[in-house]
Parts: structure tokens; sequence; C-alpha cells
């Protein structure tokens, strides 16, 4: 008899605490729903000006017909290409 009372305090204590928080947050919710003021974030008034990006050195890009000038090809007349089967 002592043992099903106190377990049925148990389970009430805990349904108490259950429903208590769910009032709890259901008043953060309400609070932060309802009674906080939330920031207005405004534009800028200028636009933002975008700065073209400076190259240093625009020798570095060849033209691809210069580097086919330098291309040393003759060393590819004997190579022999059954051998790479």
């Amino acid at each position: 008899m002592l043992l099903k009372k106190i377990l049925g305090i148990l389970i009430l204590v805990l349904n108490v605490a259950g429903i208590g928080y769910l009032l709890y947050i259901g008043a953060i919710f309400l609070w932060n729903e309802y009674f906080t003021t939330k920031a207005i974030i405004e534009p800028p008034t200028e636009p933002v000006k975008r700065k073209k990006p400076k190259i240093a050195n625009d020798d570095i890009i060849l033209d691809e017909d210069d580097l086919l000038k330098d291309m040393d090809l003759s060393d590819l007349d004997d190579l022999d290409l059954d051998d790479f089967e």
C-alpha cells in the first residue's frame, strides 16, 4: 500500500513538472514573438563601388602561337609508337 502511494505521488509530481515545463516554453515563445523589439537592418545609402583588379605582369600569359614556335618537335620523329601498346 505504501509503495502504491509513493508511485502515485511520483507520477503526480512528474506530471506537474511536465505541465510547468510546457507553460515555461510557451511563455518564452510568446515573449520572443510579441514583446521583444527586433532590430531593423537598413540597406546602405550609397552603392558599393567595385574596384577593378590590377594585374602586375601582363607578360605572364603568352600567346599560343609563340609557345608552338618554341617547341622542338624533331625528337618525336624517331619515336616508335608500337612501344606504347
